[in-house]
C-alpha cells in the first residue's frame, strides 16, 4: 500500500517552573543587550556614512537626508522591537508557576496511507515539557 510522508505543526507547551521562568527572563534580557548592541552598532555605521557623504560635496545632499531618514526609521522599529520584548519580560515575570506557557511550533513528519483520517494525523498534536523534559505528548 502506498504511503506519502506529511509536514505537520506540533505545538510545544511548558509546564512554569521557577527555573523555566529564570531562563525565559534571561533569554529576553539577552534579547535585549543584543538589540542594544545593534543599534549602537547602528548608529555608529550610520554617522560615519554620513560624515563621508557630506565631505564629497553638494551633490550627496539627497543621500544624506535619505540615509538619516533610513536611520531614523530603523531606530524607531528597533526601540519599538525593544519595548515589546520588554513588555514579554514582565509577562514572563508575571507567570504563574505550574500554568502552561507555549513556547512556540515546530514541524514534525507523519506518515499517511490510504484509510487514515488526515484531520487526526495532521492536527492538534502537543509537546508538553517540564525543564525541559517531555512530560506528556497530547493528540497522537
Amino acid at each position: 500500500m502506498a504511503e506519502l510522508t506529511l509536514q505537520r505543526n506540533v505545538v510545544i507547551k511548558v509546564t512554569v517552573t521557577e527555573e523555566f521562568k529564570k531562563y525565559l527572563v534571561g533569554e529576553l534580557e539577552k534579547s535585549i543587550k543584543n538589540m542594544d548592541a545593534q543599534l549602537a552598532n547602528m548608529e555608529t555605521q550610520g554617522k560615519r556614512l554620513v560624515e563621508n557623504l557630506k565631505k564629497q560635496g553638494e551633490k550627496t545632499v539627497k543621500q544624506v537626508s535619505a540615509i538619516v531618514q533610513q536611520i531614523n526609521m530603523d531606530k524607531q522599529q528597533a526601540t519599538l522591537a525593544k519595548a515589546d520584548v520588554e513588555k514579554k519580560i514582565a509577562e514572563a515575570k508575571e507567570l504563574k508557576i505550574g500554568s502552561e506557557f507555549l513556547q512556540g511550533t515546530v514541524q514534525g513528519i507523519t506518515t499517511v496511507k490510504a484509510g487514515d483520517n488526515l484531520y487526526k494525523k495532521l492536527g492538534g498534536i502537543e509537546v508538553l515539557l517540564k525543564d525541559g523534559v517531555i512530560q506528556e505528548i497530547r493528540g497522537a
